[in-house]
């Protein structure tokens, strides 16, 4: 596992300069192909339980992907300014976690040799909970990305989820569980709205909620990635699958 940071900035509601870190961590292989992960609101770039950590690893042993994850700063503040649910040091968090995956995707993008092996890779984006709406949000950014993994996916960033979806003409693949409703929601209504879309594949899981909680439910998340990204379609099987909360 390599460990890295961007220093960003932004502009904050009252007009000031807004600086941030966005912190990553990379899975290198030669495979030709990252996958940049985007965690949900309260995740860290390992992921609940070191999940990604876990997943990374897999798919690096695996050969076929080098994972990419990182997370924003965490929202300072709640309810602070209007139309948006979070803030921070007085700038739109939506905007800043948008800003932070597309610029991971540049910097996997200009360091593709190193991390995955070929300057022209294959891009993949993946997405959990409000991670998911940001990925939707950055895809019609960079012709490189053909495939999109949403993981029980809200539109958490509002407009610039909502203008993604109706921009992007790539695949998009949405896992979700049966017990998270608006995540199912989401999923049934898909179709609809990313009308652009090459194609939607959406997948519902038994017995599992938001959070893909529990050891059956670890191994199917694992999956949802080679059903998205490696055309197994076995999904939602745990069958294959790594145990992504081992304890």
């Amino acid at each position: 596992m390599e460990k890295g940071s961007l220093q960003l900035t932004t502009r904050g509601y009252q007009g000031q300069t807004v600086p941030y870190e966005v912190p990553f961590i990379a899975f290198p292989t030669t495979s030709g192909r990252f996958i940049a992960q985007a965690p949900g609101t309260s995740e860290v770039k390992e992921g609940a339980e070191n999940r990604y950590v876990r997943l990374g690893e897999f798919l690096q042993a695996r050969g076929f992907a080098t994972l990419v994850s990182f997370n924003p700063p965490r929202p300072d503040a709640q309810f602070k300014y209007p139309n948006e649910p979070y803030s921070y040091r007085d700038a739109s968090w939506n905007r800043i976690y948008v800003d932070s995956l597309a610029y991971v995707v540049e910097h996997c993008l200009k360091n593709a040799a190193q991390l995955c092996g070929a300057t022209e890779p294959e891009v993949y984006l993946a997405g959990f909970s409000s991670g998911g709406s940001v990925a939707v949000a950055v895809a019609p950014f960079f012709p490189a990305i053909t495939k999109i993994l949403l993981v029980s996916a809200y539109d958490s960033v509002d407009r610039f989820f909502l203008a993604g979806l109706r921009r992007y003409t790539g695949e998009v693949y949405v896992a979700y569980g049966e017990e998270d409703f608006p995540a199912a929601v989401l999923a049934t209504m898909m179709p609809s709205l990313a009308r652009r879309a090459g194609a939607v594949h959406a997948r519902s899981v038994p017995n599992c909620d938001h959070h893909f909680a529990g050891e059956v439910n670890g191994r199917v998340l694992s999956k949802a990635y080679l059903w998205a990204f490696a055309g197994d379609d076995t999904f939602p099987s745990p069958d294959g699958g790594i145990p992504l909360y081992p304890h």
